[in-house]
């Protein structure tokens, strides 16, 4: 399947369990404890958010996409891991654990993108081999 389509796919289930999380919230904590100008703010960046991501999926390779998504995903979850009661990692080991974990997400993203530019010119390479005449092959 299709990035794109898989992220719209992804995206569109998102935006129907936020919507259940908010009316569950609402409806079991009330309003009152609420912070308007945060709920304004996160809808603004939603907004401002959503067509640069749809732009930029058509714009990126898949495979450069899915180093970049898969990074961030793990970079922004790491975090939890290391905070959490069982793991307990003092801060210079973890501090140790990011710089590692930054040096192999740029090692995959510089991979993706030379595989990726690798596949371009083998494609383009094999299309002029396609349009010269036969005699001159």
């Amino acid at each position: 399947m299709e990035p794109r389509k898989v992220i719209g796919s992804v995206d569109t289930g998102e935006f129907l369990v936020a919507v259940a999380a908010s009316l569950g919230s609402l409806l079991s904590l009330g309003s009152q404890e609420l912070k308007w100008d945060w709920v304004a703010a996160f809808l603004v960046g939603g907004l401002i958010a959503a067509p640069v991501a749809a732009w930029l999926v058509r714009l990126v390779p898949p495979r450069v996409l899915g180093s970049a998504v898969g990074g961030v995903i793990v970079v922004t979850n790491v975090r939890t891991l290391l905070d959490s009661d069982w793991a307990g990692v003092p801060g210079t080991a973890a501090a140790c654990v990011y710089v590692a974990l930054y040096a192999l997400w740029a090692a995959a993203l510089a991979y993706s993108v030379r595989a990726h530019l690798g596949e371009r010119t083998a494609r383009a390479a094999a299309a002029e081999e396609e349009r010269r005449p036969v005699a001159a092959r």
